[in-house]
């Protein structure tokens, strides 16, 4: 008699581990990294990159995973700090389109132990010269991860959390987390075309 086996649902990874599960995911949309899954055991930090094209602009997609021990404020707001000043703009030309908001940093802070985060990460987000920062708090022994809240109104932030909630399987829609940024971005050219055209216009008159 043939014996017959359930199979789990899409909705129930069976990989209960957010972040090895999230790195899983990240292979599979092409982020590389040059660690191994045993530097990661071994020394609690890997990154993974992706390159990206917005519009003419090039950017980078990165993901740092750090394992902390003990996750407070201080940790948050120094991680933020120098995460973002590693990662933002520096050319004249980057500088100059830094309003694409190219390159997205999550900062996956994977916590030790049982006990469940209730940390308010929106004040942590920062978007400075062209690098947009957003931290996440991962606790694998209780499948537990904490986003920022997405009922902020920033029209940059909310889709990069959406993507990274559609990469945990938590969102069954692809999201692209560029559109609202490049939209922005056309909308700001045209109003500056238009004043010009009135200025032109006017000294002509």
């Amino acid at each position: 008699m043939q014996e017959l086996k359930a199979e789990k649902p899409p909705e129930s990874p069976s990989d209960s581990d957010p972040a090895s599960r999230l790195m899983a995911r990240l292979a599979e949309e092409g982020f590389t990294t040059d660690l191994t899954s045993d530097d990661w055991r071994r020394y609690g930090e890997i990154i993974f990159r992706r390159s990206e094209k917005i519009s003419f602009a090039a950017g980078e997609t990165v993901f740092i995973f750090t394992r902390v021990h003990d996750l407070n404020e201080r940790i948050l707001r120094q991680t933020s700090e120098s995460v973002v000043n590693a990662y933002k703009a520096r050319s004249a030309a980057g500088k100059a389109l830094s309003v694409l908001q190219s390159t997205t940093i999550y900062h996956c802070l994977v916590a030790s132990g049982d006990q469940p985060h209730n940390d308010l990460l929106t004040g942590y987000v920062t978007r400075a010269g062209g690098a947009t920062f957003i931290p996440v708090i991962i606790v694998p022994e209780i499948n537990q991860v904490v986003y920022p809240d997405l009922e902020e109104k920033v029209a940059s932030v909310r889709p990069r959390v959406e993507y990274l909630q559609y990469l945990l399987g938590e969102r069954r829609e692809m999201v692209d987390m560029h559109r609202p940024t490049v939209q922005a971005m056309w909308v700001s050219l045209a109003v500056v075309l238009v004043l010009i055209l009135l200025i032109v216009v006017s000294l002509f008159h």
